[in-house]
């Protein structure tokens, strides 16, 4: 009998399922690509190539290593001919059969926000959750005995990856073309996404977003061929909040409603809760404002699509975008310019999303810069000759943060730190 389990990948996920079957006394054995290890990890540490292939039962594959589309890691093919399973750490969790009411959210756009404001709510209400999975806490040590209200958050990744996941409720918020470089197409990726569907519980609940007119058709096509879902439709109740901007938000306000009202919190307090809410770093963050000035770090936005909700936001915008470029490029975000002072290009991809700017007509000042650092210095230099009296800077990259930055956190972060050494400067 097999009884080998390896993992590919030691950052957050794959350390914690270490951490999980260590303690369970499960025959480990680990591997990093990138990194060298440490005194607790040596003991278990072997090339993948080395491993005991005719003993392995399972690999525990980071979700950020390609295992589908073009350019796939080779242990895919080791694992196909040794006939090895590949999984990630959510599974961990789901295999021991969990106690707690279960809400799984994924979606192009908007999952870690969602994620947040049911959280909060709860919190609020005080209502025991967590959140866990691609945003929040690894799902493997989430203990499985507790009756209580756990958040996933799944990307299309790990959903192709987690053969036992199940869940009460399930969300989509919205699909658009991202991650086709991972997936190969984008029907691959649409289908990464609509497994959530068919990890639904009978007579569990799929909230699904009135808006997204192809994605509902889409999900209405799978319904037809799965399990017995309660379906809860949005249908654009207006709901406030004091700190989150954005067309596109609007839609989260109401799920979050419905699925805080399913579990049977008041509509008062679900309002209240709502409307205090304070967003996430890096997603529309207000980091600066004054009665002519204001600062929006959105380096969350890793495609034209979030760009393009950011654009429609705000009035008098200078924009900042650039980094490793989607396959569309700016995408739906160049339909959305009427508004745009001026544009602000750097990154990998500012060549490109030059020719996409200036394919749409556009008549102001477009700007490219070697990095981010030199293009916020003379962004402050340009506004300050400029004769209009106020302004936002938008920093909406509408491209991955991969071909300068580790993630989008560190360049949000690296903005923030930039911005904040040119605000003292203007201080004085």
């Amino acid at each position: 009998m097999r009884d080998l389990t390896g993992i590919l990948g030691l950052g957050i996920s794959g350390l914690a399922a270490f951490e999980l079957l260590k303690r369970q006394n499960k025959n480990i054995v680990v591997f990093d690509d990138k990194i060298k290890p440490n005194l607790k990890l040596k003991k278990y540490w072997k090339n993948y190539i080395s491993w005991d292939w005719n003993n392995l039962s399972r690999i525990i594959i980071s979700p950020g290593i390609k295992i589908s589309g073009k350019n796939k890691h080779p242990i895919v093919k080791l694992a196909e001919n040794h006939k090895v399973k590949l999984q990630n750490e959510i599974e961990l969790y789901f295999e021991q059969k969990p106690k707690s009411t279960i809400i799984g959210i994924t979606g192009t756009n908007g999952k870690s926000t969602l994620a947040s404001l049911i959280s909060h709510i709860l919190s609020e209400n005080k209502i025991k959750n967590i959140i866990c999975g691609n945003f929040g806490n690894p799902a493997c040590l989430v203990n499985p005995s507790e009756k209580n209200i756990v958040i996933v958050e799944l990307s299309s990744y790990q959903l192709l990856s987690i053969p036992s996941l199940k869940i009460d409720v399930g969300i989509i918020t919205n699909i658009s073309n991202d991650h086709i470089d991972y997936h190969g197409n984008f029907d691959a990726y649409l289908n990464a996404k609509l497994r959530l569907i068919e990890a639904i519980k009978d007579n569990g609940y799929l909230v699904v977003n009135h808006k997204d007119v192809f994605l509902k058709n889409k999900i209405a096509q799978k319904l037809e061929n799965t399990n017995d879902v309660n379906v809860i439709n949005t249908y654009g109740k207006e709901i406030k909040c004091n700190n989150l901007l954005g067309e596109h938000n609007k839609i989260l306000f109401e799920i979050s409603f419905l699925i805080s009202k399913k579990i049977g919190v008041k509509t008062s307090s679900i309002k209240s809760s709502i409307f205090n809410f304070v967003p996430l770093p890096h997603r529309m963050e207000v980091i600066y404002k004054s009665s002519y000035l204001e600062i929006i770090n959105d380096s969350k936005a890793t495609n034209g699509e979030s760009a393009s909700a950011a654009l429609k936001s705000y009035q008098n915008i200078h924009w900042i975008a650039g980094g490793l470029e989607k396959k569309d490029g700016l995408e739906e975000a160049v339909k959305h310019l009427q508004q745009v002072e001026a544009i602000y290009l750097f990154g990998s991809s500012q060549k490109r999303f030059y020719r996409q700017i200036k394919e749409t007509n556009f008549k102001r000042k477009i700007f490219l810069f070697n990095n981010l650092n030199e293009l916020i210095k003379n962004l402050f230099e340009i506004i300050s000759k400029s004769k209009n009296n106020k302004f936002t800077i938008l920093f909406s990259p509408a491209a991955a943060s991969f071909d300068e930055y580790k993630n989008f956190e560190e360049r949000g972060t690296i903005f923030k730190k930039e911005v904040f050494e040119q605000l003292k400067s203007i201080d004085k």
